[in-house]
């Protein structure tokens, strides 16, 4: 896209020609490929055995300039080790299966997630018809645009999945600085986004004396300055980021009467997000009253903090042992398809580094011997829990 970096949005066609290219590796690995009622792709290799399915894979969205590994890795890694698997030891005992997760980032539609909670069967009553993008197409026309049926959503649970592995770079840059070049992932954060609404009064930029103002633009600076220093002085991993903000009426010689911003608030530990959440809040409301504004915080999203499964950690650590690495028990500060699908099967995630700990850009990186050592450890997880139990 101009400007550098991927973006393939929810049933677009450049995610259109992404899901055709993985459901050709798919039938030219010998796989029985579908896509299910939301767009997910799957690859099944039936096993001897039957029963629930190991289920590998990542999500082939991007966000606008993304960069090119963030999900795709995921992606790429689980057929080629899928692939690998079935080419070197044929038929599993166990059902085994790749899946590129249609959605997570929610970069054109406000549904994160929206692959995976179509799976664990977390879509919302009238989602589907609601949700608009910034043109005010409806998901639903989407759906349809790329010949999916809204009304079917639900075909796409599963209840019948035992393990969800997830292959992804870190995002931060704890193994790129510290080491070792492998993690597993034992939570990941929980986030809250809260909409605050700043009210002061709109007054001529000329005419009204600096002292006399109630300006909510700079009302609402000072209150992302103290976001951000609540977070600060809380520790690693509590971070608060205010992403996006918008001023009434907008005109350069109009003392803004109106902020609108959104704190996105994330911490692994349920008490300390909490704290972070009403800590945050409360410097809202102290420097509001400070400058004689008024304001309203309102939560729009809650996604509780997620532990991973003990057993499959240490299944994902014993592979990383075979490969040579020691690996390091991780916090995941991003959000994942794994996350949800913790509520469907028994879930767990490997991160490999990240240049410089630079993600969602186009810097976006891992070097390929990582790449490499990354998806020979998942292949070996794989094997383990399809061929061996």
């Amino acid at each position: 896209m101009p400007g550098g970096g991927c973006y393939r949005a929810l049933y677009s066609p450049a995610w259109s020609a992404a899901s055709e290219l993985v459901a050709a590796w798919l039938k030219e690995a010998g796989l029985l490929v579908r896509r299910d009622a939301v767009g997910n792709v799957w690859g099944r290799v039936e096993g001897s055995r039957g029963g629930r399915a190991i289920v590998t894979g990542s999500h082939i969205d991007t966000v606008r300039g993304g960069g090119a590994l963030d999900g795709a890795l995921g992606v790429v890694a689980a057929v080629e080790a899928v692939a690998s698997l079935v080419a070197s030891y044929g038929r599993p005992t166990r059902i085994l299966e790749c899946v590129a997760i249609c959605e997570e980032e929610g970069s054109r539609f406000n549904t994160n997630l929206w692959g995976a909670r179509a799976i664990a069967d977390r879509i919302e009553p009238g989602e589907v018809e609601r949700v608009r993008d910034g043109d005010g197409t409806s998901l639903a026309d989407a759906m349809r645009a790329v010949g999916l049926d809204p009304a079917g959503v639900a075909g796409a649970v599963r209840r019948d999945i035992d393990a969800f592995l997830e292959l992804h770079i870190e995002q931060g840059p704890i193994l790129d600085e510290q080491g070792p070049r492998l993690g597993v992932v034992t939570a990941i954060a929980g986030t809250a986004h809260l909409e605050v609404t700043v009210r002061g009064q709109p007054d001529h930029a000329g005419a009204m004396a600096m002292t006399r103002r109630r300006d909510a633009l700079l009302g609402a600076s000072a209150m992302a300055l103290a976001i951000a220093e609540v977070a600060v002085r809380m520790g690693h991993p509590a971070v608060a980021t205010v992403g996006t903000i918008v001023v009434e009426p907008a005109q350069v010689n109009v003392v803004p009467g109106v902020a609108r911003f959104v704190i996105d608030a994330r911490h692994s530990d349920p008490a300390a997000r909490a704290d972070l959440v009403n800590e945050v809040t409360n410097a809202c409301k102290v420097i509001a009253r400070e400058r004689g504004l008024d304001v309203d915080v309102r939560a729009v999203r809650d996604r509780p903090p997620v532990r991973l499964d003990p057993r499959i950690a240490e299944v994902l650590r014993r592979a990383c042992a075979a490969a040579g690495v020691a690996p390091r028990d991780m916090t995941s500060g991003a959000g994942h398809d794994a996350q949800v699908l913790a509520a469907a099967a028994h879930a767990g995630m490997l991160f490999v580094p990240s240049i410089g700990g630079r993600s969602h850009c186009p810097d976006e990186a891992t070097a390929a011997e990582d790449v490499i050592l990354g998806a020979r450890a998942l292949a070996t997880a794989l094997r383990e829990l399809s061929y061996q139990s």
